[in-house]
């Protein structure tokens, strides 16, 4: 798999990398943000999309990937400062939000601190955090800790998408678990950076201020995600105003790759309509 060669933005000192792929007339901007360990390459059933319609812009956040290692600790809403901060650079005033997971943490954020950039949000495998937040199992959370050093990058991303995803997908999908292991073997992301950002996972809470969110928002789920079980996007779309919820069926925590064609039409729909 080639990856293409990043553009790069600088915001409060820190370069952050970026991919773009858009249209000769686009209809607005579009960001994507990518969960937790995860890098912009893994939009790649999106990307080419997405940017037939949009200025389409996959984000590597800080310490991942092509951009800046951080310095030390931060916050989810650090990261959505980092993503305002590009956005402003770039002249992007209104943009839709795409966020998986973590993403989607980063876009909750933004939605609340800056409601004036989000013109439409897409939460996707995620949760609003907090007393609310329904649980992994213990097994998937010892999965997810750095462990073994001898467990090659390749080989452990392959393990943690195979454990995530819904029930047979590695064993039929071949060909996708191979793109995941690329991906994580391009600029592999380090122990501590994984941990600072787990770190800043565990802090995201914003249960109480979802009624605060007036963006059109489209909640997008995977009926049997292990890692953020369906309940979290059951309560996603309950208590932000007027959100709609699309659960996959026979479908785990990666849903944009998993039923990537049903996925990229729903998403296209709500965007567009």
């Amino acid at each position: 798999m080639e990856f293409a060669r990043p553009r790069l933005v600088r915001v409060d000192g820190r370069r952050l990398a970026y991919e773009e792929v858009a249209p000769a007339r686009p209809e607005g901007a579009l960001l994507l943000l990518c969960g937790l360990g995860s890098k912009r390459q893994g939009w790649y059933r999106q990307l080419p999309e997405l940017g037939r319609h949009f200025r389409t812009l996959a984000l590597d956040p800080r310490d991942v990937g092509d951009s800046d290692p951080a310095g030390g600790p931060y916050t989810i809403g650090d990261l959505a400062e980092d993503v305002h901060g590009l956005a402003r650079a770039l002249g992007i005033q209104r943009a839709n939000l795409v966020g998986i997971s973590m993403g989607g943490f980063v876009s909750l954020e933004l939605a609340l601190r800056h409601p004036d950039l989000v013109a439409k949000l897409v939460l996707v495998v995620t949760s609003a955090g907090g007393p609310t937040h329904v649980s992994t199992s213990p097994e998937i959370m010892r999965l997810l800790m750095p462990g073994d050093a001898e467990v090659e990058t390749g080989e452990g991303a392959r393990r943690v998408c195979a454990a995530v995803a819904a029930p047979g997908f590695a064993e039929r999908h071949p060909e996708e678990m191979e793109t995941f292991v690329e991906i994580a073997r391009h600029r592999p992301m380090t122990r501590d950076a994984y941990l600072r950002q787990l770190q800043a996972s565990r802090g995201h809470d914003v249960t109480i201020r979802l009624r605060e969110i007036h963006a059109p928002t489209l909640v997008m789920h995977g009926e049997v995600d292990p890692l953020v079980p369906v309940q979290n996007g059951r309560n996603l779309a309950e208590r932000i105003p007027g959100a709609r919820l699309i659960v996959y069926p026979d479908t785990g925590h990666i849903p944009e790759v998993e039923r990537y064609e049903e996925f990229n039409r729903d998403l296209l729909a709500f965007l567009l309509g």
